[in-house]
């Protein structure tokens, strides 16, 4: 036995919309005028989100593991946020050495 559909409540016909209604209806609205142009300043580019794929050996990622398994639950964090937060020291690390030169 199949079950029953569930439908949308019936609609009322629309010679049962009240007049009122039916009146501010039909006079319909105004758009709001923006205010006058003010000197823009340019906004800084968004940083975008991008998403790419990389590849890693097994074993490097059994490595990760292990150093999520070692820590308390609480303070884990995914493979995304840990291989993140690597790069991100990476980063900080070359440019600090950049700078020294």
């Amino acid at each position: 036995m199949k079950k029953p559909k569930l439908g949308l409540p019936p609609t009322p016909p629309v010679s049962l919309v009240n007049p009122a209604m039916q009146e501010m209806i039909d006079k319909g609205g105004s758009v709001l005028e923006k205010p006058a142009a003010t000197p823009a300043k340019p906004e800084p580019e968004e940083d975008k989100l991008k998403s790419f794929t990389f590849k890693i050996y097994e074993s490097e990622l059994a490595q990760i593991r292990a150093i999520q398994d070692s820590l308390p639950k609480r303070d884990r964090i995914s493979i995304h946020d840990f291989v993140v937060s690597a790069v991100k020291e990476k980063i900080e690390k070359e440019r600090k050495s950049r700078n020294q030169k």
